[in-house]
């Protein structure tokens, strides 16, 4: 059976007297989502504990990994580590990687491209235009305009996007909202599946491309 890993942010926590306590934590937003696009799947989140965590994933049956959003990149650390030593890993042993938000900006930037900032005005906590290109990666992915959520500061421009990734989808300021790797394995999306009120079938599409080995 295969098993799909996927990463956590961190959240620090301040008790009353002020003592803090740092946690790894998963929306549960995000369960919702996988129980309908990818139903009996198990799913394995994984700790921020660095490099550790890979022989955790390679102690199981993972056949791919999702990228998970939230925390800019130095905010902490330790994610940071956890999730470069996991996206290498999946590099490594070809296995299909979905970043989402966060997890596109910095599968982006492993790859040797940049994120930029100044997105905010336009691209946190609002709603905009997700243009489609035509021979997109996923061919059952709807080609054309739709409209997805928007929850990012930084942002990648086209110029920036990293060697091998290819851009399928852009927002109307001509930012890249979707890109994926030559062969197919890699995929970043800008936008939250697990945010929307209702589940769209095009991420459904996505989810179901990792789930068979071809993100």
């Amino acid at each position: 059976m295969t098993m799909i890993a996927i990463t956590m942010r961190m959240m620090r926590h301040i008790y009353p007297g002020g003592t803090q306590e740092v946690r790894d934590a998963l929306a549960q937003d995000w369960w919702s989502f996988l129980n309908r696009a990818l139903p009996g799947v198990p799913v394995l989140p994984l700790p921020n504990i660095g490099r550790e965590a890979v022989a955790l994933a390679q102690a199981l049956p993972v056949s791919g990994l999702i990228l998970t959003g939230g925390d800019d990149w130095g905010l902490f650390p330790r994610r940071d580590a956890t999730e470069e030593a996991l996206f290498r890993w999946a590099e490594r042993q070809a296995l299909p990687v979905l970043g989402v938000c966060r997890g596109a900006q910095i599968i982006n930037r492993f790859m040797g491209g940049h994120t930029g900032t100044g997105f905010g005005a336009k691209h946190a906590g609002t709603r905009h235009a997700l243009h489609v290109v035509p021979r997109a990666r996923e061919p059952q992915f709807p080609k054309g305009s739709l409209e997805v959520n928007s929850w990012h500061n930084g942002g990648i421009r086209q110029d920036d996007l990293a060697p091998g990734l290819s851009p399928w989808a852009f927002a109307p300021d001509g930012s890249v909202e979707a890109f994926c790797s030559a062969e197919g394995g890699i995929t970043g999306i800008m936008w939250h599946p697990e945010r929307e009120p209702t589940t769209q079938a095009h991420d459904i599409l996505l989810f179901q491309a990792l789930n068979r080995g071809k993100a």
